[in-house]
């Protein structure tokens, strides 16, 4: 994972933390009802961005799984055979062997 999307993840997670405890800390310290309301706003905001996250990966998801079923990944397929897999081309080659071209060089 690259580190710019575990930077967010991290600063993510603490700004969830930050105003959950900022919201608790205004409703139960007896001020006014108002006074929660700026760190209830952050954690919609905090939750809509996760939200978005969830669904990107749901849709990713839903790619490559269209892409398996039709063998488009290369794979065997599972809807549509496809037809220039060749059983055992996807297992991994042991250390250090030579690839050669398709072309026979």
């Amino acid at each position: 994972m690259p580190k710019i999307l575990r930077s967010g993840a991290m600063v993510l997670t603490v700004a969830v933390l930050t105003c959950l405890v900022g919201f608790v800390h205004a409703r139960v310290s007896g001020g006014p009802a108002e006074s929660a309301k700026v760190w209830m706003i952050g954690l919609l905001v905090c939750f809509g961005v996760m939200a978005a996250a969830a669904l990107y990966m749901a849709l990713v998801g839903l790619y490559h799984t269209v892409l398996a079923l039709f063998g488009w990944d290369g794979g065997p397929g599972i809807v549509r055979k496809n037809p220039h897999y060749v059983p055992g081309t996807d297992e991994p080659l042991p250390d250090g062997t030579p690839l050669r071209r398709p072309d026979g060089e």
